[in-house]
Parts: C-alpha cells; sequence; structure tokens
C-alpha cells in the first residue's frame, strides 16, 4: 500500500504531493488565509455525528486517489469516521497536554488499526520548541500553532518531521508525481505555477493579463494550486474550448466540468439561494456535507437567473463544479460574472460582456451572503 497519513489537528502541515482535508468543517488553506470574522461565518459547527454520505464520498477520493497525499482527520473521531483511519498507513499525531484521555484515544485507534505513528508531537500556544525523544517515534512539542497564521511552523521538531515525511515519499519525487500527471494531460498543459513568480501568490491585478497568455482553439489542461477566482476566469474566457482541471481524488486524476442545466429542483445534497441585490445577483451554493460526488445521474440543477444583472457565486464548490457553474451562466449571456473569495472578503470579477466591469476588478460583497 502506498503511503499515505492521516493528521490530528496539524496545522502548517509539511509540502506533500497532495492533501485531502476529511472534515466535516470544511477547514482548509482559504480559512487560515481569511479574516477570522469571514472564517466564522463559514465554517460548519460539527456538534452531531458525521453523516454516513459525507463519510463514503470521502472513502472514495482516499480510494480514487492517484498517488500518495496527506490526510488531514482531525476531530475525534467515532463510528464510521473510523474508517477513515483505517484507510491510512502512518499518522503524525499533534496532542495537547492538557488532554490526556485524547492522547490515550488516538494511541488506541493507532495499535488496534495498525496504523505506524510517525511522530507525536504536543502543541503548546508559547514556550519552547523541542525534540524529546528519535525514535522509534518522533516526540516533542510545537508552540505558535495558530489560526490566521499562514507562516510556516519551525524548530527541531516541525524540521525533523518535515524530513521524515519527506524521506517517507522519498520514491516520489515532485518531479515524477508531475510527470506522470502531465502525461496524462488531455489538452494543452496549463501549469498554474509557471504564471507566478517563486514565493509569489496570485493578486487579482494580474488576472487579465494571464488570461492572454492561455492558447485558444485547443482543449486545454489546467493543472495547480490557485484561488477559485482564476479557475473561474480561465472556464469563463476559454469559449468552447474543452477544458480539463486536475483532480487527484478522482480516478485518472483529470476530469471535466460537471455536466449542469437549468432547473426549479434542488440537488438533493446542496443548499442554493438567490438573492437580488442593487450591485448584482448572488447566487449562494451550499453543500452542507462539504463534499459532491462528481459522477453524477443527472446534470446537476441551477436556478434561472435575471439574465440583465451580474452575478456573483458564493459557496466553497469543487473546482470541477465551479467552472460548470461560470461556463453555464457566461452561455446565459448575463453582464459579468464574479466568484467570492474568502480571503479578501470581496467578490472578484472573473468575466464581463461590458466595460464597467473587467476580470480582476474586486466588488465589495452585499450585507447578504
Amino acid at each position: 500500500m502506498a503511503p499515505f497519513f492521516t493528521l490530528s489537528g496539524l496545522s502548517g502541515t509539511p509540502k506533500s504531493p497532495d492533501v485531502i482535508r476529511a472534515c466535516l468543517d470544511g477547514e482548509g488553506n482559504w480559512s487560515q488565509e481569511s479574516h477570522p470574522d469571514t472564517v466564522s461565518q463559514i465554517r460548519l459547527k460539527i456538534e452531531t455525528a458525521w453523516p454516513d454520505s459525507f463519510i463514503e464520498r470521502i472513502s472514495q477520493d482516499i480510494e480514487h486517489r492517484c498517488l500518495p497525499f496527506l490526510i488531514d482527520m482531525g476531530g475525534r473521531p467515532r463510528g464510521t469516521q473510523l474508517d477513515l483511519f483505517r484507510r491510512c498507513t502512518h499518522a503524525i499525531l499533534l496532542l495537547r497536554e492538557d488532554k490526556p484521555d485524547d492522547t490515550l484515544m488516538w494511541q488506541h485507534f493507532i495499535e488496534e488499526n495498525g496504523v505506524i505513528p510517525l511522530a507525536q508531537l504536543h502543541s503548546i500556544l508559547s514556550g519552547q520548541t523541542q525534540v524529546t525523544r528519535q525514535s522509534p517515534v518522533l516526540e516533542g512539542t510545537v508552540s505558535g500553532l495558530e489560526r490566521q497564521r499562514t507562516d510556516r511552523a519551525h524548530g527541531p521538531a516541525f524540521d525533523q518531521l518535515v524530513e521524515r515525511v519527506a524521506t517517507l515519499f522519498g520514491s516520489y519525487t515532485a518531479q515524477d508525481l508531475e510527470r506522470v500527471h502531465f502525461e496524462k494531460a488531455p489538452g494543452d498543459l496549463i501549469n498554474l505555477s509557471t504564471f507566478l513568480a517563486a514565493g509569489t501568490r496570485w493578486q487579482p491585478e494580474i488576472l487579465s493579463f494571464f488570461l492572454t497568455q492561455l492558447p485558444t482553439h485547443t482543449p486545454l489542461a489546467l493543472y495547480g494550486v490557485a484561488p477559485n477566482w482564476v479557475y473561474a476566469a480561465v472556464a469563463a474566457s476559454t469559449g468552447q474550448q474543452p477544458l480539463y482541471q486536475f483532480d487527484p481524488k478522482l480516478p485518472f486524476g483529470w476530469v471535466q466540468p460537471l455536466a449542469v442545466a437549468t432547473s426549479p429542483d434542488q440537488h438533493p445534497d446542496v443548499q442554493s439561494m438567490l438573492v437580488t441585490e442593487p450591485e448584482g445577483t448572488i447566487l449562494s451554493i451550499q453543500i452542507p456535507n462539504t463534499r459532491l460526488e462528481y459522477f453524477q445521474p443527472e446534470p446537476f440543477p441551477l436556478p434561472p437567473v435575471p439574465s440583465e444583472r451580474g452575478l456573483i457565486i458564493n459557496g466553497r464548490l469543487p473546482y470541477w463544479l465551479l467552472t460548470a457553474v461560470i461556463r453555464h451562466f457566461r452561455d446565459q449571456r448575463l453582464p459579468w460574472l464574479a466568484t467570492y473569495y474568502a480571503p479578501l472578503s470581496q467578490a472578484i470579477v472573473v468575466y464581463s460582456r461590458t466595460d464597467d466591469h473587467h476580470p480582476g476588478d474586486l466588488l465589495a460583497m452585499p450585507t447578504h451572503k
């Protein structure tokens, strides 16, 4: 079995081929990069057992993995949630010294399910980061793992953890992983990492120029980490060109935007709501279980929207659904389209047929979200 992990609440995880957030609250990179008030409005508060449908879909994602990746599990698993833990080969535990019962619980899970412990670290808000034991399991403390901190953790315990993860994944270099993905690309490869200088982030002001660099009249294969508005803008600007995007959780990795259709019906796993504001229409699409099956028996239903005003898409959507939604409403010839971007607490225009809006423009998000 190829190595992959479960992590209990580890913040600032080391770089890996791919990471899946196997927790119902929907947290991820976006929640670390956004304002705390915005995160509190979007993050799901989990007070009940996880639905079986969520467990089943996460399990499918793990089974369909293209190559090894990290699984950020977190929380206090119970019932069918333990099925996720059993699918892992190694574990990195991040624990609290003031919760010894949780430590015993996780240690029991590891022993009972034959998961190999790689590291057991205790998190402290302040104090010295240190290694207390080297083998057979790395043990020690890490400090300063606070929400909304985007800088990488440091210290001997964290640095040795990175080395151990890198060693375990050593049979798969970053170049090897990308080569496998790139060889299967079903169109002209657009590697998003090549459009940015090292150490920089995507900024809305570069969007218009970026779109001019895309090849035309040929299938495109979009690969790499980028904000939702980058994927949305590519989908909108490329006309009828076939578009593929890479999702390591799905078979073969490369998938096309989901099939969608205008319909008054609601998808059984989704809550959609239209709000009309003076600035434009807001379409909020919420997935309560945070996981949506890609393989749908029928086209995904989208509500009819007013054609005379622009549209803001709001919601944490898989990119293969977001790109489908954007293309659908572009073809409805709406004046402009935008996506809400939580880190900026604003919407970003991704497509426009008017002189008043341009890709990359920022829009203040109306009160109703």
